[in-house]
């Protein structure tokens, strides 16, 4: 098959850790022998490249029709991809263009034009609306994002040996992340462990990160929202111990893993369940349970999605939209 994948959001030499979770998943589709090309619109320069992308598409496709099926990546991408009639198309919705009530209008009314929908989660099928949307996340680069000596990851960093560090893997100006949680909760678990240092890592290189992840004694994410956060299933294939208020799928993820916890959106209840993993002070065995949620799992799951379109697009006829998948 030969692929356009269109998305405004893919790592580059200047946002080295904008979305590298598409970036992986387009290698591991050519990877399963296909061809796949890439529509990258730079939205953060200017709302109107995405007027430009729609014009890209309209002459590439619907004037050359060079490609078997448009896959975009975030509703809005989708728009663009829809601009065009000769080829299908496949929209993945990542979080925010569905769980965001501002969003999900129009990103809703956009999944009755898609031939194939993606979400990450039950509850964002649910509220697409779509009863034949697949539920596939990202994968986790496995190869990558693996567990290393703990010592090791903050010498590299050059990280103090004897501190007890903990992890926030988002931006803290993002308001929904809740940084002012963590914040608060950090500064309660001070109370019987003053030595703790919060390290902010975000918008790096996956290499960095992973780095971080075997550096660091915990993660904690306190975010009123989420799809299917990367950055969970990436910490438990570094068996890396999880504080998290329970959003999105992170409660199934993390299951039972032990030093893994889910807890309320509350300072207290997040510094008790942190202060319990720093003076444990190992790791967890997550990697174990993620090692089916990889990334090449999550690829061959969606070149079936494909093959199902194409296959309705050749017979003139359904067939069974949620096909087995054999990782």
């Amino acid at each position: 098959m030969r692929i356009l994948f269109i998305t405004n959001r893919y790592p580059t030499k200047e946002m080295q850790g904008s979305s590298p979770c598409i970036k992986e998943q387009r290698q591991a589709i050519q990877q399963l022998g296909h061809e796949v090309d890439l529509l990258l619109i730079h939205s953060e320069q200017s709302i109107l490249n995405y007027l430009k992308a729609v014009w890209d598409v309209f002459c590439t496709i619907q004037l050359g029709n060079s490609y078997d099926l448009v896959h975009a990546h975030y509703g809005y991408c989708g728009i663009v991809a829809r601009m065009q009639f000769r080829c299908p198309i496949v929209v993945t919705y990542r979080g925010s263009d569905i769980l965001s009530k501002r969003e999900r209008s129009v990103n809703s009314l956009l999944a009755r034009l898609a031939d194939r929908t993606i979400v990450m989660t039950e509850e964002m099928k649910s509220l697409l609306g779509r009863d034949d949307a697949y539920v596939i996340p990202y994968g986790v680069a496995l190869d990558l994002f693996k567990p290393r000596p703990l010592p090791e990851a903050r010498r590299e960093l050059g990280l103090p040996s004897d501190v007890p560090l903990v992890l926030f893997p988002y931006d803290q100006k993002r308001l929904l992340k809740r940084f002012d949680l963590v914040e608060q909760a950090v500064a309660l678990a001070r109370r019987e462990l003053p030595d703790i240092r919060l390290l902010v890592v975000h918008d790096r290189p996956p290499e960095t990160v992973a780095a971080y992840m075997n550096a660091c004694d915990a993660m904690v994410l306190a975010s009123d929202r989420e799809g299917a956060p990367m950055t969970v299933r990436e910490a438990m294939a570094c068996n890396l111990p999880i504080v998290s208020v329970d959003v999105g799928d992170v409660a199934s993820v993390i299951g039972g893993t032990d030093l893994c916890y889910v807890v309320n959106r509350d300072p207290q209840d997040i510094a008790e369940k942190l202060v319990r993993v720093l003076r444990a002070r190992r790791r967890t065995n997550g990697r174990s349970t993620v090692e089916k949620m990889s990334t090449r799992c999550s690829a061959a799951s969606v070149v079936a999605v494909y093959d199902s379109l194409l296959q309705e697009a050749g017979d003139g006829g359904p067939e069974d939209p949620t096909p087995e998948i054999d990782p």
